[in-house]
């Protein structure tokens, strides 16, 4: 698994839309893996990505629990070896900060998605990341993994998550078919939004994060102990960023609500220990929600009002 979203706090029918202006549309597919012996079909959302001018087939994971989308250091390394003229756009004057490290930034880069086109990026360089690749495997037509889209893209758009249909639309206004929603107050920082759910009769702000496809709920143990019956019912231990974190699940006994909607009861799952209670309260947030509780349905971001809606 290359990515879930405990590793943010480690780090501190198709729809047919009516746009006014719109970025364009691309789709998705679901990555799947093996955690603690146990498949799970839905861990990361892959987006087929085209870059500079290259004739290659790439993915890189939908994660908006990053900050800044970046290449892997350690996949991307063999095609600027094959590749000279993208080692002549690393811009060393600009750096980014991943895993509590400065990493160089490529500037002047073109990133296509579907039929979104971004160009003149700057793109992070994570070094050390990514699954290391050789010369021959440059060669061959198998799409390769190579880094995440974060929301620095998406920063002044109206981004549209169709689960059903695993597609993903931009927008520079917000489509008239979603202007009757109910939308709420999100908060942002650094690109990473937080969402108010009403958890046990009490507004609680979560982290809504992409990269989190596993879990309905991942919070702290006291948190989890008030909103379930406290025996656990389910235990994994996942891989974060190359560390083994053990994260248990206990049956919710409240309801859980965002935007009107009450959630299917489910698990809420905890991480037991202090580091993460710290962690939580430094970026003023209950837990962590992701892609499980909305898997049949559109959430609809508007970065530049700083709302949210589902449909």
């Amino acid at each position: 698994m290359k990515k879930i979203t405990i590793s943010l706090i480690i780090t501190l029918v198709t729809t047919s839309l009516t746009f006014g202006q719109q970025y364009g549309c691309f789709d998705f597919t679901w990555e799947g893996a093996t955690v603690s012996g146990r498949y799970i079909p839905k861990i990361a959302m892959n987006v087929p990505v085209t870059v500079d001018s290259l004739q290659h087939e790439f993915t890189m994971q939908l994660d908006l629990g990053a900050v800044k989308t970046n290449l892997y250091g350690n996949s991307f390394q063999a095609f600027m070896d094959v590749y000279p003229s993208l080692i002549d756009k690393i811009d060393s004057t600009k750096t980014f900060m991943i895993q509590n490290e400065k990493n160089i930034m490529f500037g002047g880069m073109r990133l296509s998605m579907g039929d979104v086109e971004f160009s003149n990026m700057d793109i992070g360089l994570f070094a050390g990341y990514g699954t290391p690749m050789t010369a021959d495997s440059v060669k061959t037509t198998t799409s390769k993994h190579i880094g995440t889209i974060a929301p620095d893209l998406f920063l002044d758009k109206v981004l549209i998550i169709d689960y059903p249909n695993n597609r993903i639309c931009l927008s520079e206004e917000l489509p008239s078919e979603y202007s009757n929603l109910n939308f709420q107050d999100l908060v942002m920082e650094n690109g990473r939004i937080k969402i108010p759910f009403n958890i046990n009769e009490r507004r609680e702000m979560l982290m809504f994060d992409t990269g989190s496809s596993m879990f309905s709920l991942l919070t702290t143990k006291n948190n989890a102990k008030q909103i379930s019956d406290g025996v656990v019912a389910d235990s994994l231990s996942v891989n974060s960023w190359g560390t083994d974190i053990p994260v248990y699940g206990s049956k919710i006994t409240t309801d859980v609500k965002f935007g009107g909607k009450t959630f299917p009861t489910a698990l809420v799952y905890y991480l037991d220990n202090p580091q993460f209670d710290t962690g939580f309260k430094q970026i003023g947030i209950w837990g962590i929600t992701g892609n499980a509780y909305f898997s049949s349905n559109t959430i609809i971001i508007d970065y530049r009002n700083k709302k949210i809606a589902i449909k």
